[in-house]
């Protein structure tokens, strides 16, 4: 017999969602050691955990036993963190069990439910191996929604990948408007401590039987191994929640060492929000510095750039940037081509972070000079203008090449008008901004014939370039 008929029809369907978080697979593809890599497909705070050593040997001792079931102490530990009755607390095994736990328990076949585009893959595909039929709107019109005929809505605040914060007055509107027609409003909040705690409706969700928030502790705390999140709902509904979430869904390490955090934690998170303000506006700012790219504004600790005008696809700069040990996340699995996001991290990672980005254009840059310069070669003329150029405008700001990348460079004489700089990523590079020698026709066309002849690139500097300075 056939598994075709005894395997239900939406799991053959299925598709993985895709995640960031893949340390081991980037450094078997890139050659490299996972120490060796820095990863910017993750959002984590960027302070890491707090000082677990002390709960961790702890816990280590209690492993031989099977955890409480009912996870009383985290229960307690959650609701004082949100100043909420523990009865409204389910415990989970990170952000995506608990997104399955509400699904299992609320979605039917044939149900229909909302979500916004782009967000978090989880919402659909949980929904869709529960049968249900999705409608997509746009994130930004998530507010003016017809919910007629509707199961539940998902909300994602703040949003993956966008990084955008809707403020707490307006999903209380969007709550409020779901709960009257009866039907669940499911809102994610697993980044909102590190954007603004202050926007949660946690509270509401304590006491309104069709709202349920989702929050983790993976990204707050940096501890993505141990998988700890909880989901908070009226008394009555965690009720029926707990009842069906599989037994000892959450080990006894995360157990302890995520009741510990909840309880020691409002200095952690006050000091990562500080650092993330300053390093979110410094990092946005040095983005928005490249030509092509398109960075977000973003409310938490990540930021989703638009590269369609950059000229090097999304696939190819995530996979050039991993060749030079950073991983960054390719969004076209949002449904977002030529767009990419990455994390927020500590000062000295993200000028690394940067480094790495003028070093793939700067390799780029030379892979078409190259390519440019044997075409000239083949033509015998050097082209009086690039602005034909399927990269025009280039990558750096004034520049209108005529072999796209200055075979000279870089030459470091002062006399052509260019200079050392300090660049924003640390140490010195060579500007050619105040240099046009090699735009201008007729020294081009005296280099392209000196290359044309054999000559070789230094020769061909002493005899052309060296006379006219």
């Amino acid at each position: 017999m056939h598994l075709n008929n005894r395997v239900r029809k939406n799991v053959f369907d299925a598709v993985p969602c895709i995640h960031g978080a893949r340390l081991i697979e980037s450094a078997h593809e890139a050659g490299k050691n996972t120490n060796d890599l820095l990863d910017f497909s993750v959002n984590l705070n960027p302070l890491g955990p707090p000082k677990l050593k002390s709960v961790l040997r702890t816990s280590f001792k209690d492993i031989g036993n099977y955890p409480d079931n009912r996870y009383l102490a985290f229960r307690k530990a959650a609701s004082d963190y949100l100043k909420v009755s523990p009865e409204t607390i389910v415990p989970g095994n990170g952000s995506s069990e608990l997104i399955r736990l509400f699904v299992e328990a609320v979605i039917e076949p044939g149900d229909n439910v909302i979500i916004p585009a782009p967000t978090f893959s989880e919402y659909e595909f949980q929904c869709r191996l529960s049968g249900a039929n999705i409608k997509y709107v746009d994130y930004d019109d998530i507010l003016n929604i017809n919910i007629d005929n509707c199961k539940a809505v998902f909300l994602c605040n703040p949003n993956n990948p966008t990084g955008k914060l809707l403020n707490r007055k307006d999903v209380l509107l969007l709550a409020h408007k779901c709960a009257s027609s009866e039907l669940f409003l499911f809102v994610d909040e697993a980044f909102i401590e590190l954007a603004d705690p202050r926007e949660s409706i946690a509270d509401v969700a304590a006491y309104n039987d069709f709202v349920v928030v989702l929050r983790s502790l993976t990204k707050t705390f940096a501890v993505p191994g141990l998988r700890i999140g909880f989901a908070v709902a009226s008394p009555v509904l965690a009720g029926l929640l707990n009842n069906i979430r599989l037994h000892w869904n959450m080990n006894s390490i995360a157990a302890l060492v995520g009741e510990k955090l909840l309880k020691d934690h409002q200095d952690h998170i006050s000091r990562s929000l500080g650092l993330l303000k300053k390093e979110r506006e410094w990092l946005t700012s040095k983005l928005a510095g490249i030509r092509g790219f398109r960075p977000y504004t973003s409310d938490t600790n990540f930021i989703l750039i638009d590269i369609r005008e950059f000229g090097l696809g999304s696939a190819e700069l995530t996979a050039r940037m991993l060749r030079h040990g950073i991983i960054i996340r390719d969004c076209s699995s949002f449904g977002l081509e030529n767009h990419i996001r990455v994390a927020v991290r500590k000062r000295n990672e993200n000028r690394k972070l940067l480094g790495a980005f003028s070093s793939v254009i700067k390799e780029w840059g030379g892979e078409l000079a190259e390519k440019e310069i044997s075409k000239a070669l083949v033509r015998g003329t050097a082209a009086r203008s690039r602005i034909d150029c399927e990269y025009y405008p280039c990558h750096f700001a004034g520049q209108d090449c005529t072999f796209c990348f200055c075979p000279f460079y870089p030459c470091e004489n002062i006399k052509t008008g260019g200079e050392l700089i300090h660049r924003s990523t640390g140490g010195t590079v060579w500007s050619c901004a105040g240099c046009n020698i090699i735009h201008q026709g007729q020294i081009a066309d005296k280099v392209l014939k000196e290359l044309m002849d054999g000559k070789k690139i230094k020769e061909v500097w002493k005899r052309v370039v060296e006379p006219v300075l």
